[in-house]
């Protein structure tokens, strides 16, 4: 009867550790797969600020350029002097994106 207790003890351990190994390579598959976050830390619009909390630089991206679709603006170099990876603004980009309806 021991046996079959320190069996089903074994078993039960052999099982977490199986489980947790699984968890751990699921995790690190998840990060692999995880979008590019935002390289700005700062942030001077709600829109991108909430974007990159989301979903990186590509929910980033896709918001601004559903912004520009709505607004009628035609291209990223309106506003930005430099796209990826930082899309710097231009001096007068800030103006332009609340002038344009932005938060």
């Amino acid at each position: 009867m021991s046996k079959l207790v320190f069996g089903s003890i074994l078993a039960a351990a052999s099982a977490v550790t199986i489980a947790t190994g699984s968890a751990a390579a699921h995790n690190a598959q998840q990060a692999a797969k995880a979008p590019p976050a935002c390289i700005s830390t700062t942030f001077q619009t709600e829109l991108v600020k909430e974007a990159c909390a989301k979903g990186g630089q590509h929910e980033a991206n896709n918001v601004m350029k559903a912004f520009m679709k709505e607004k009628k603006i035609k291209s990223c170099n309106q506003c930005h002097a430099a796209l990826e990876p930082k899309y710097g603004l231009k001096a007068n980009g800030l103006d332009q994106f609340r002038k344009a309806g932005g938060k």
